[in-house]
């Protein structure tokens, strides 16, 4: 019997193919979202921001993102004219507020993101991604609290 290689093993473990596939699901995020001027991260932020009254370090928490990198978003939401920075309920705070020009950009941003979204799964079959979005649910809910359904957090 033949033993199996290390290009064998890696490329057949699901780890890999997961870290593979999740690299070219984000390619085709980030390329989508560019025509915006906008990232992932700047996207997941204002997508939050749009949802209700978050402090910087409330969207820290509920994206996942550590404070330094929650700056550098903030202020490339910012720049872009997409969020402000307000002043919070308490003077030490800001909250993250979107302007009328990120609430439009994240509804033309989702739109083209559902079409990306169909592109990239079609190789599946309707009960393929059903089952995909099962065990991802299960994934997220068991390593990243962030992505937990609200109701579980």
């Amino acid at each position: 019997m033949r033993e199996t290689t290390a290009v064998e093993q890696i490329t057949q473990a699901p780890i890999f193919m997961l870290f593979r596939v999740g690299d070219a699901a984000r390619d085709a995020v980030e390329q989508s979202l560019d025509r915006y001027g906008l990232r992932g991260k700047d996207f997941r932020v204002l997508s939050y921001a749009s949802t209700g009254v978050f402090s910087q370090q409330d969207l820290s928490r509920v994206t996942g993102l550590d404070r330094t990198t929650m700056v550098a978003v903030i202020d490339r939401l910012e720049r872009t004219g997409m969020a402000s920075r307000e002043r919070g309920d308490d003077r030490r705070t800001h909250v993250v507020v979107p302007t009328p020009k990120g609430l439009r950009t994240l509804t033309e941003a989702f739109a083209d993101l559902e079409q990306v979204q169909e592109e990239f799964l079609a190789a599946l079959s309707p009960t393929g991604k059903r089952a995909m979005e099962t065990a991802l649910t299960r994934l997220f809910t068991a390593h990243d609290p962030s992505c937990r359904p609200p109701d579980e957090t």
